[in-house]
């Protein structure tokens, strides 16, 4: 079991930089203040600020900290980047970390005790709080964010048979990247980020259903962060989005999502990402007539026609048309 050799429990740590000249040099600095990181892979994102300065004075600074571009020279978000930063990375176990966010103490020391005490897991998930710059930075998030506020975490003791289900389905909150680290070998399976989506913000989501439908994830640190996301005028998930964009997106993720499991997941796993992207197109048509939203429901197979060959489609359909029809009765009631 790779912790126990030689007590080595070595880290590479992703961050992805666009944008983060003030911030990048506390996000580095809070990563190789951890004992069991070994590298930070910086890849920086054509930023039309002084990001790509501020790194290349932090890769001369640290030996343990590495430079990587797109080789294109374009910026290309980031998805694309973390991917070049798996692929350039080079320890047996990989943790996420964005450029304006910070670990904080003893980040990986739950981590560590939970792949110590399991063979069999491929990775954990921790808490993440959240670290205000200024009041307006606050009050934007809250207006515009796609994501809730306060401490980002799963309800506790998910087993990790059940989490795929649960993250499907949700409810019961998620798991941010500053939060995650897994074993190498895990992406082997899973696979990289979905470029495809790279543009949506959602990738990340994606990619974690990806992790937890072929790889065992267990719970770390879920009550109390070990990282934290700074809230500030620049974030792009609280950026002012038109309503009928964040809906395209979400779709766009619930049919990545199914694309996947559809070589990849197992029939039940295909059933509940089938159920989840139902679910997303009728929330899509929310605000419509009745009738407008019982013909997009019936729409769905000519975006997707490929969900026709599942034998559980229409069984699906049906109960995604109930389900519409007892939520409208029970607006009414």
């Amino acid at each position: 079991m790779e912790v126990n050799l030689n007590g080595n429990f070595a880290v590479s740590v992703i961050i992805p930089v666009y944008n983060a000249a003030a911030f990048v040099t506390k996000a580095v600095e809070s990563a190789l203040s951890q004992p069991e990181v070994r590298e930070v892979i910086l890849v920086e994102d054509c930023s039309p600020d002084a990001s790509l300065a501020v790194c290349q004075k932090l890769a001369g600074l640290y030996p343990q900290v590495k430079l990587f571009q797109h080789p294109d020279g374009i910026n290309r978000g980031a998805g694309p980047s973390r991917n070049l930063g798996i692929i350039s990375s080079t320890c047996p176990y990989i943790a996420f970390l964005d450029a304006d966010d910070f670990y904080l103490p003893n980040r990986f020391a739950e981590a560590r005790n939970v792949f110590e005490q399991n063979p069999d897991c491929d990775g954990v998930y921790d808490a993440v709080g959240m670290y205000y710059e200024d009041e307006a930075s606050r009050e934007r998030w809250r207006e515009h964010s796609i994501t809730g506020e306060g401490v980002t975490t799963l309800f506790p003791a998910i087993a990790p048979a059940d989490l795929f289900s649960v993250l499907i389905r949700g409810g019961q909150g998620h798991i941010h990247l500053n939060g995650l680290i897994i074993r190498r070998q895990v992406v082997e399976r899973s696979g990289l980020m979905d470029e495809s989506i790279a543009d949506t913000l959602h990738e990340d989501t994606d990619w974690v259903l990806r992790l937890a439908a072929v790889g065992r994830l267990y719970p770390g640190s879920v009550t109390e962060p070990t990282s934290m996301r700074r809230v500030h005028q620049q974030n792009r998930v609280s950026a002012p989005r038109p309503s009928e964009s964040v809906k395209r997106d979400r779709i766009r993720l619930r049919v990545a999502t199914y694309r996947w499991l559809r070589r990849n997941g197992s029939p039940e796993q295909r059933r509940l990402g089938l159920r989840r992207l139902l679910l997303e197109w009728t929330r899509s048509a929310t605000g419509q007539s009745y009738l407008s939203r019982v013909l997009a429901l019936l729409r769905f197979p000519f975006r997707l026609p490929s969900a026709l060959l599942e034998g559980h489609y229409w069984h699906e359909l049906v109960r995604t048309f109930w389900a519409m029809i007892r939520i409208d009765w029970l607006r009414l009631r």
